[in-house]
């Protein structure tokens, strides 16, 4: 098997990448390198260049005839920075991606895995949810995603694709061969706030200690991004039942909450 990556030097890409290639299935890499690492996608066939451009996708197509599903991770996913610019976020996590779509379709490549986020879900009292969870996405980066989550659905019911968006909680950790890791030098999340703080000898601020939670400050399920790529392949092999009726929603996370403090 042969799958295409897209924003498959990221962090999440590359791990899924490297998963792949243990379970014996092709990865070809698309990333436009804006924020992965050349030295994560030149392990493969990896091509650099926008997930929106054409003339690219018809030469990767071309020159990969064999590829038989794509996994789609390439996106912007900074919620702060979506709230600034939203018009930024919606065309290029919704409106390229449809562009992408097209192409595919085009080319006769209908399976289609999503990398969602499990912030489309409404909050609820007690922070559990599950697939069938009411959706109320909270920033246009979660709209984003349950916009394009939407545009897959409405095109599997048409027979002509097939996809399974996976929605994440939050991943945390690294490829166990420490093949790639985590390649954002200012990542906005808990754990590397605090690799950076402990790098710069300086003090972890938790900023929110009045949450309704067990100690104060936030709450999150944390997901190892290798058991993530796992799931990515578990998905790969067994696409056609994943994708039962030709549109699957399956969350990814552990269902056990791990509080800023108890991180620290």
């Amino acid at each position: 098997m042969k799958v295409l990556i897209t924003g498959g030097a990221g962090y999440i890409g590359s791990t899924i990448a490297s998963c792949c290639a243990d379970a014996g299935i092709t990865p070809v890499i698309l990333d436009d390198f804006s924020t992965g690492l050349r030295t994560f996608g030149r392990r493969f066939d990896c091509y650099e260049g926008d997930i929106a451009d054409v003339a690219l996708l018809e030469r990767v197509l071309t020159e990969h005839p064999d590829i038989d599903a794509v996994i789609h991770c390439a996106a912007k996913i900074v919620v702060p920075e979506s709230v600034a610019q939203p018009l930024a976020y919606y065309d290029n996590n919704v409106g390229k991606a449809i562009t992408l779509l097209q192409t595919l379709e085009r080319f006769g490549v209908r399976r289609f895995v999503l990398s969602s986020t499990a912030s489309v879900y409404e909050p609820g009292p007690d922070y559990m949810v599950d697939e069938t969870s009411a959706v109320n996405p909270q920033s246009p980066y979660a709209a984003s995603k349950w916009l394009l989550e939407r545009v897959l659905a409405d095109e599997a019911a048409t027979g002509r694709m097939s996809a399974v968006a996976l929605r994440y909680f939050n991943p945390i950790g690294a490829d166990p061969q420490l093949r790639t890791g985590l390649q954002n030098p200012a990542p906005s999340h808990a754990l590397g706030k605090m690799i950076s703080a402990h790098e710069a000898g300086q003090a972890f601020t938790v900023t929110g200690v009045d949450w309704p939670t067990r100690d104060g400050s936030g709450l999150r399920d944390y997901i190892h991004v290798w058991d993530l790529a796992r799931a990515h392949v578990a998905v790969l092999e067994r696409f056609d039942a994943a994708a039962s009726g030709g549109y699957g929603v399956i969350n990814l996370g552990t269902g056990q909450g791990t509080t800023v403090f108890e991180l620290a």
